[in-house]
Order: structure tokens, then sequence, then C-alpha cells
């Protein structure tokens, strides 16, 4: 939230510059983000004559000047078309600075510059330029007869401040207006509060200009209505303007313009409605039990769903409650009687309308927080009055105050002993006091060691005793409080087997040379459809945006989106890994009914596994990379002799440990890519840990055995198979026949041509035997060799090759 330096200074008397002032805001919790300077003193701007105007020789568009500055004359070169010759203007002469900033961040300093050939000493301003107004149309031609060379701050009120922009947290809605920070500085530096003298008026329920009801007093606990007759629409004042514009709200007229700066000031949200649209005079707040359309004052024709909290007058709605307001009721030039609005809206249900209208204003930005429930008379008592100052009229005498839901006060006791335990310190309570005094607390009750308040209703975040604690600990300065001498050890609880396993897989992954990435497990509809039905998928109830709607059927969304963004910014190649939850529609579910959560590892390539250079030529990652690492992950984590792998069709090679799927090494389609907006070769593997974790529970860990004293025995031999037979099904008859002694199998040839036929191929394997308690010779191995070709000739039609 943007907060003026200048405001805050008259709520408070400020000891502390901008930039003091802004650090002593993050010390007590309101972080600021940013400063920035507005406005500015215009020096070196001052006022010229155009004595002559001509035609630009090398540019259409562009028209030489030449510019009495009163003690010189110069050219400028000037771009407006409504520049002419006997008019007084705005000059910027070389070496001034305009508060026009450039990408950089810098303000715009005039240098003397060539624009096509023509020799240009200055800059002849628009309006918007000078941040005197919004117009950029043509450049400011000054009324009156104003001295030429006299500086332009003699002829205009300029308007200077220092912008604060403050973080503010969900669970501090007293900070979003001047006051509520104002109030937390002077109970930072022990400063008195000056609030605005607000009158009040008669509170009736009802009045003969206006009814109001609350139909559904659990969404709208409070509505005040004031009204104020006999109003003069037209702009503001300059102060009030200039106060608007400096914190980033554009002047709209006098009466729009005083709901806004009330809610800057006080923190409550105001509307005012043109009475002479009411239709029926009566205010209804209610919601339908059936889809609304509904024209809010931005012209844009919304679908409301049901249960949508409106303001309704005679005849149907006028307003969605606590975001925006209809078109049909806003003020206009003929506007002469205003309704004044002062409402408390339920935050879940301004929330939640928000948020499915992709409609954040500043009213539902305060509404959803929780704003002060006693502050809706005061409001509306201080928009009237200034309302009646600045466009005139009678305010009524009547505040109609509806108010069906109360919010009671919470009492909350501080206990000396406690407030030093948990801080390091040694206040006693006078001295707390003292701290909590500036934040319009209650005194209930006090003894030399408990103190009992009063939590005024602009504190909801005020629940419990130690976040009184916290509020004496910010507000005394943490920086204040000593340092212990001496601290207790506190052992950390051990990580559980689960735990390990998954810092285990990511110190792998990353020994594997494997980058992390991580991504958000809720994805767009549009993304979950790219992997599968949406019917089998889970989607958010109450999502923040449509961006960030469904779980994650899988973690291949993230690495595809993170893949595209390197390769548009020119990398050649990625690596990467990714480990998160992945969620799936199940009639079981893992913790919740319905629900299938697993964590599942991702392992990614794509791209250049090697670029070209002089030695070398580029060399793109294959899916034998990938393969490769996989293996090597599983080998790490032990599990590699218990893993079998299966090739599902021509692109995918599943992982399995038993009959239980562990995963799949697969391409990504073209498709897929295209979706993403890249080309490059890509290759992934998804592992489910749990599924892991499940194996690794029953599967007996490694053990050390001693270097055998016999050496290996190699066999190698050859056989010719139908091409539909993979290497992976003959390898597995190989091991299951070959018996323990056999400790190691390779493939080192494989051949296709016309000599052994069409439609086979030649695969050539090399085994390698073990026996620990002899040296193995031929005749002990070819027994189990003659084995395994019967075996492949059974199962395979295999042909032993010569």
């Amino acid at each position: 939230m943007k907060v003026s330096y200048n405001w805050l200074k008259e709520f408070i008397d400020l000891p502390l510059n901008p930039e003091e002032t802004a650090e002593k805001l993050t010390l007590i919790g309101l972080e600021v983000e940013e400063l920035e300077e507005y406005g500015s003193s215009l020096d070196g701007v001052i006022v010229g004559e155009v004595l002559e105007v001509r035609e630009h020789p090398n540019a259409d568009r562009l028209q030489v000047c030449e510019v009495n500055l009163g003690a010189t004359q110069t050219q400028i070169v000037c771009g407006a078309k409504n520049v002419a010759a006997g008019q007084k203007v705005p000059v910027a002469t070389v070496g001034s600075i305009l508060p026009i900033k450039l990408d950089d961040g810098s303000n715009l300093k005039i240098k003397k510059a060539k624009l096509r050939g023509e020799v240009s000493e200055g800059m002849i301003c628009a309006e918007d330029e000078l941040g005197l107004g919004t117009d950029h149309s043509g450049i400011m031609v000054l009324e009156g007869n104003p001295k030429v060379g006299a500086p332009i701050s003699e002829i205009f009120e300029l308007y200077q401040d220092t912008i604060i922009d403050i973080a503010i947290t969900p669970n501090r809605p007293d900070a979003t207006c001047h006051l509520g920070v104002a109030r937390d500085l002077a109970a930072a530096l022990n400063s008195e509060l000056k609030k605005p003298k607000i009158p009040s008026g008669k509170t009736v329920h009802n009045s003969d200009d206006i009814t109001i009801k609350i139909e559904n007093a659990e969404k709208c606990h409070r509505y005040v209505g004031k009204m104020v007759k006999g109003v003069e629409i037209k702009e503001s004042p300059r102060w009030l303007q200039n106060k608007l514009k400096a914190i980033g709200v554009r002047p709209v007229n006098n009466v729009v313009d005083v709901t806004n700066f009330v809610m800057y000031e006080l923190g409550q949200p105001l509307h005012a409605f043109d009475y002479s649209t009411i239709r029926g005079k009566e205010i209804i707040v209610k919601y339908f039990e059936k889809e609304i359309d509904f024209e809010t004052l931005d012209h844009v024709n919304r679908k409301c769903s049901p249960g949508t909290l409106f303001i309704c007058d005679g005849e149907g709605p006028v307003a969605i409650a606590g975001v925006m307001g209809g078109v049909d009721s806003e003020v206009s030039d003929d506007t002469t009687d205003i309704l004044i609005e002062s409402a408390y809206f339920d935050p879940g249900s301004i929330r939640k309308t928000a948020k499915e209208q992709t409609l954040q204003t500043d009213a539902s930005y305060r509404f959803e927080r929780g704003i002060d429930p006693n502050l809706q008379a005061i409001a509306a008592e201080r928009a009237a009055q200034l309302i009646a100052e600045i466009a005139g009229g009678t305010i009524s005498g009547e505040t109609i105050d509806i108010h069906p839901t109360k919010t009671k006060t919470n009492e909350l006791s501080l206990r000396k002993s406690y407030v030093n335990r948990l801080l390091g310190t040694d206040f006693d309570i006078d001295t707390i006091c003292k701290i909590l005094d500036g934040l319009e607390l209650r005194e209930v009750s006090k003894n030399e060691d408990t103190i009992t308040y009063e939590i005024p209703t602009f504190r909801p975040d005020l629940e419990r005793e130690v976040d009184l604690i916290e509020e004496v600990g910010r507000l005394f300065d943490y920086n204040k409080i000593p340092s212990p001498g001496h601290g207790i050890f506190v052992s950390s609880e051990p990580i559980n087997e689960w735990e390990k396993l998954n810092q285990k897989v990511r110190e792998t992954a990353q020994q594997l040379g494997l980058r992390e990435i991580y991504s958000n497990s809720l994805i767009s509809e549009k993304d979950a459809a790219l992997y599968g039905d949406l019917d089998e998928m889970i989607p958010a109830l109450n999502p923040l945006n449509k961006d960030n709607s469904t779980l994650r059927p899988s973690l291949l969304h993230g690495f595809m989106k993170s893949a595209s963004y390197n390769f548009n910014r020119k990398a050649s190649g990625v690596r990467f890994f990714e480990l998160g939850h992945v969620f799936n529609k199940n009639e079981k579910g893992s913790y919740y009914e319905g629900i299938k959560e697993e964590v599942h590892v991702l392992f990614g390539l794509a791209g250049l596994k090697h670029k070209e250079s002089w030695s070398k030529e580029a060399e793109p990652y294959s899916v034998f990379d990938l393969k490769s690492l996989v293996n090597a992950f599983f080998t790490k984590i032990e599990l590699a002799d218990h893993i079998k792998s299966k090739a599902a069709d021509d692109t995918t090679l599943e992982y399995f440990w038993g009959d239980v799927k562990v995963g799949s090494l697969f391409l990504p389609s073209d498709e897929l890519k295209k979706a993403y907006d890249f080309e490059q070769e890509t290759f992934v593997a998804e592992l489910s840990v749990s599924a892991i974790a499940e194996a690794l529970k029953v599967i007996p860990g490694n053990t050390f055995q001693s270097v055998p004293k016999f050496p290996a025995f190699e066999f190698d031999f050859a056989v010719i198979v139908p091409q539909e037979v993979t290497a992976g099904e003959l390898m597995d008859v190989i091991k299951d026949k070959a018996g323990d002694q056999l400790q190691d199998i390779d493939i080192f040839d494989v051949f296709e041509g016309d000599s052994i036929g069409e439609g086979n191929k030649s695969l050539a394997f090399r085994l390698q035997f073990l026996d620990r308690n002899k040296t193995l010779n031929i005749k002990q191995v070819e027994p189990i060799i003659q084995r395994i070709v019967k075996s492949l000739e059974k199962d395979f039609s295999a042909k032993l090759r010569g």
C-alpha cells in the first residue's frame, strides 16, 4: 500500500525524515518495499515565448521553434501540433530534470541535442510532463500574461511528497490506511496521534429519504447510509487531487474523490450513489439463488454466481457488495443528491466474489482482510463533512444505521513475567503499559504483575497473550533488547526414514549432475488437459486464479515449462530434476478419500549434451543418456538388482518392482513440445518415490563381501531373433536360467542384414560367471549356456548364431 509522507505528518509530529520513517516502519513490522519521490520543484523550467514556428526541413511531424527565454533566445525542436507563435509556454531548459521516469528508474534530464539535423536546446512541455495534470494532447499554453523568463514554480502551486510503499500482511487490516500507519508510528515514537474532528448525526433505522434493509445479515453485519443534498459535481480542489495522485489514485470528481480520500485516511471503503437513480428509494442488501448478469462501473458485463452479495434498490442490483458499483448508479455531472454507503461485509464473502470475478479493487482489498466493524458511521460522517465543504450541499441530520450483527470486543490479560520470559527483558508493569499506550487499547484492570486490556475492534489480529507480547517487542524495538548471556541447547529431532529417503533422492540426483527445479503444484485447466482426462484430476475448490486451478497429475508440466523458459533464453541444453507431490483421483485415496497423493521424482534431459566447438560437433542428448542416469540412480539407492524394465511401446520404458510399477522413461510427443513452444529432443523419466519407499522397507540392504580369490569366466554367444523381440526380454530369461553364478551381462553387438534373413536381428551377449570357491572352466559353464539357449529357442524361436 502506498502511504504519503506528507499525509502521515498531518496525524503525527514526525521527527524523522522519509528514509528514517521507512526504516522505523520496517522495524515495527510494516515492511517498506520502496521509497519514491513524487512531484518536482521544476528547477530550470521557466516561462518562454514562442516567437516563430517553421517546418522541420527533415521531418514532417516536427517543427522548429524560436523561443524567447527572457535573458536569451534559443531554438527548440517540438513535435506538438498546437504550438504557435505568440504563445507563452513552459520551457525545460538544458540541465533541468523533469518528473518523467525512464526505464532505469531515473528522471529525464534535458540535454542539448540534434533532432534530424536541427539543434534543440530545451523542451517545450506538456501538462503531464511537468506533473501538473494528465493532458498529453499537446504543449501546455499558459493563460494570462506571465513574465517571460519567470520560474514556473512562481505560477503554479507545486506539490512534492515522498511515497512509502508498505507490504501489508493479511493480519493487519488496520494498517491499510494512513491513520493506522500513523497510529503505529505514534506508539513507537511515543508521540501524540492527531485524529480529524468528525461530527456525528442522529442515528435512525429509517428516514423519509431512504429505507435500508439487510436480508442476509451473515454476509452484511452493518450498513450505514448518509444523505447529502444539493451538491455541485465538479473538479476537486488542488489539495485533494495532489494527495490522491501522489498515492496513485486518479481523481474523478469532488464526490468520488472524497470517498477515496476517506478510505485511504480511515480505512473504510465507501460508495456514493446518485440518489435520483435509486428506484423505490430503498436499499436492500441480499444475494440471489441464481446466476446474475451485472454491468459494473468499468463497463464490463459480469456473470455473478448464486450467493454473490448485491446492493439492490427497489427493482434490482445496483452494486456488487464490497467490490464495485454498477454503471447505472454512478455519480455524474448532473447529480445533485447523493447517498453515502458505509458498510461492513463478511471478509470471506468478498474474497470469494473478488477471486471469482478476478477483480480486486481498493475496496475489496480492505473488506476481504476485515475492516473495523465500528468504523462505518464515523467514516460516513467524515465523508459527508468533506463533501459539504468542497461540493456544497446540505448534510442530513440523520444517519441511517442498520446493525443486525454486532462484534463483541475481546479482553486479553498480559503477565509481566511472561513478557520478560519470552522477550528476555526486565520490564515492570508500568513500562509495559507505557509501551502499549499508543495502540489505543483500553485498560480494564491492572496489578503489579498483570494488566487486562479491552482490544479495539480495529485490531482483530490480537487474539492471544503472545500477540500482545509481540506488540511490546516490536514497539520497544527488538534491536534494543540485550542478547542473553547464555542459551539453552535443544537437540533437534532425528529425521525419519521417509525424510532420509527424500534427502538421498535429492542428493543422488545432484551427484548425477542434475539441477533441481521447483514448480507450482497447481496448474491451469488448459495445461492439465495436456496430461489426460480432467475428470480424473483434482480441481481446487477456491482457486487463487485461473492459472492455479488444478492439482498437477505429473511433474512433467514443471519440467516442460522450465525447459521452454531456458530454451527461449538461448540455453543449448537442460539437465533438470524435481522432487514433488502429484495428485490423481482414486477411490481409496492416500490421506483423503478419493485423492491419491504421491511423491515423485522427475529426471529430464533436453537439447544439446555438448555444444559445437573447434574439436567436436554438437552432440544432442539421447535416450541412452537418460537410461544410464536412471540405472545409476537405482544403483545409488540400492534398488538396481530388484528393478526390472519393460518396453511399453516404441517411446516408453516402464520400471517394475515385482508387480508394482515404479515409474517410466519416455519421450514427450511433438504435440506436447509444441504446446510449450520448443522443438529440442527431450527425454524424461518420472519415478514414484512413494513406491520406492515401500520397496526399500522389505528389501535387505547391501552387505559387504570380500574380493573373490578366483577369476571370473567370460562367455560370448549370439542369437538370431525376430526384430520385435526386445533385448530386455532375452536378458530376463538369461538371468533366470543362468543361476547365482552369473555376475554380469552385457550386449556388445547388434546386427541386422540380409545374411540373417529379413525381419530378424542378431544380438551378441557377453556373460560373466564367478564361483567364490573355485576357478570355473568351459566344462562347468557349457551346461548353463545350453540351458539358456534352449529356453531362448523355446520362448522366442531364437537361433544360435555361429
